[in-house]
């Protein structure tokens, strides 16, 4: 089994909250220093083979689309066993179940990949989810990063102490 998921790895890289004084009904916002282009954006699998675990990442470039769940999964195929069942698990975003990926769905399966749904709003039973939280709130110092290259060396760190392949 193979549970797939993605997550935004927006680590403050400057301090930034929004505030307002009691009673005017106004709000300041605080800028930060690097807006989107501070963020670091993950898809990923958490493979369950008999007893190990293997976590299989990639970095996407801006934000998780169909497009790019469609290539992560293309990847994943290409590596199947088609004598060997291979089940992907995803939760219900609407990038997991565009029209572009339904269509590829019946290709992925001759090649041994099956893809399958959690229940709606059942996020605690993606397996990955624990992943996520352990990375971002155990692994990776909670800080300000100087920048996003600092914020990238971290994410190497901590998913190396996961044992992370990048695929």
């Amino acid at each position: 089994m193979k549970y797939l998921d993605q997550t935004g790895l927006s680590l403050m890289l400057s301090v930034g909250a929004t505030w307002f004084q009691r009673g005017s009904g106004q709000q300041f916002e605080i800028p930060t220093r690097w807006g989107s282009s501070g963020r670091i954006n993950l898809i990923g699998t958490d493979s369950l083979h008999a007893c190990e675990e293997q976590l299989e990442v990639r970095e996407l470039e801006g934000s998780c689309n169909g497009e790019q769940v469609i290539a992560y999964l293309n990847t994943l195929a290409s590596s199947c066993d088609p004598q060997q069942l291979t089940v992907v698990v995803l939760d219900n975003a609407p990038f997991h179940k565009g029209a572009k990926l339904r269509e590829q769905q019946a290709s992925w399966e001759q090649q041994g990949l099956f893809l399958r749904y959690l229940p709606p709003y059942a996020p605690f039973l993606n397996l990955i989810e624990e992943v996520w939280r352990k990375l971002k709130g155990i692994l990776m110092p909670r800080r300000c990063y100087n920048s996003v290259t600092e914020l990238r060396a971290a994410l190497v760190t901590g998913l190396k102490i996961l044992g992370a392949k990048f695929i």
